[in-house]
């Protein structure tokens, strides 16, 4: 029982440590937004 509470809160862990990054990700690069979901980073046009 004590090894699925260790890892639940290793999940819950990983999920803040996620979300803060993104956080800071966004505060450092804040063109990111403006580049689509499925953009790879070529340098090809796609605001389609």
């Amino acid at each position: 029982m004590m090894t699925y509470i260790f890892a639940l809160l290793g999940m819950v862990a990983l999920c803040v440590f996620w979300a803060v990054f993104q956080l800071w990700l966004n505060r450092h690069h804040p063109d990111n937004e403006k580049r689509p979901i499925k953009c790879a980073g070529c340098d090809e046009n796609c605001e389609e």
